[in-house]
């Protein structure tokens, strides 16, 4: 699950996902479109998770996290160790740090740099404490195979830092809508075999047309302007297909999208493990008017 070879105390931001073992009890619920439900475990992690950089000075507080019904995703700021102990700063050391949120005060270990593997080990300690605390059931809770992502790239963070804030929301789309939020394993259209998401009947619709624009259009010139046109009088009853890839495609998908009608889009890199549709396709496949196809195999599971 680590990048091989990265030096994981480099201070930067950390995604991390720590997804619950199978027959553990829910740690929040899913109750509407951006929110979910606290219940006593819920706030419990919560005021474990902002209490934590108390007695782990190796980070910064977390401030961006959600806490969803089977898995925690949030956003750690490793800090500068190595500074932060010329300067004396964090007690005996930045590195120390102590298991937040249990009985009695931390406990403090000797001026070490750490990195995000032990941090995180110390943060799924703590959390599992708070666990017991509130259920009486003293278990592991967390998978050891936790994720993470590097906040390496500009951009990187806003876009991780929304899909953590929007989580409740997607889970919630795919909560009421299953059926639309499926791997397909083969479906046959145009003569050959593809890989689909989202809602098949689409191929089966009375119009289907296909979009491919050229990424050397003038805006507003007249190529721009007629497939644009075209893609607005599709309807409920037609699709358009197609990448969307180039500007003036986006725009023709948006087109088809206001006036009604679906979108069939090819998604030439497959379906991968986490793979999800975007915000507003995801909005379009909880209303049954997405389908994705791709030429390659992915994992023909439901998310």
């Amino acid at each position: 699950m680590r990048l091989t070879g990265f030096d994981y105390s480099q201070p930067m931001f950390y995604m991390v996902t720590l997804k619950c073992l199978p027959g553990r009890q829910m740690l929040s619920a899913i109750v509407e479109p951006g929110r979910c439900a606290m219940n006593a475990i819920t706030r419990a992690m919560v005021n474990c998770i902002k209490g934590f950089h108390l007695g782990c000075a190796a980070i910064e507080p977390i401030e961006c996290f959600t806490i969803m019904p089977d898995h925690v995703h949030l956003l750690i700021k490793v800090r500068d160790q190595l500074g932060a102990q010329r300067l004396g700063e964090g007690g005996q050391g930045a590195g120390n740090c102590g298991v937040a949120g249990g009985a009695g005060s931390p406990k403090r270990f000797a001026p070490i740099i750490l990195r995000l593997e032990t941090i995180v080990s110390l943060l799924m300690q703590a959390l599992e404490g708070r666990y017991a605390e509130t259920t009486g059931i003293r278990e592991q809770v967390f998978d050891a195979r936790w994720h993470d992502w590097i906040v390496a790239v500009r951009g990187q963070l806003a876009a991780f830092t929304r899909y953590i804030r929007e989580n409740p929301r997607r889970a919630w789309l795919r909560q009421q809508n299953r059926r639309y939020f499926t791997r397909v394993g083969r479906i046959t259209f145009g003569g050959r075999e593809w890989f689909a998401y989202g809602n098949p009947a689409l191929i089966e619709l009375p119009v289907v047309e296909s979009f491919k624009c050229s990424r050397k259009w003038a805006k507003d010139g007249a190529e721009w302007c007629a497939a644009i046109a075209r893609a607005g009088r599709i309807g409920p009853g037609g699709a358009g297909i197609g990448t969307f890839m180039s500007p003036c495609e986006k725009e023709c998908g948006n087109a088809i999208f206001k006036a009604g009608g679906s979108l069939i889009m090819l998604a030439p890199e497959g379906f991968g493990e986490r793979w999800h549709p975007t915000r507003n396709k995801e909005v379009l496949c909880a209303e049954g008017r997405m389908l994705f196809l791709s030429l390659y195999e992915a994992q023909a599971a439901k998310l």
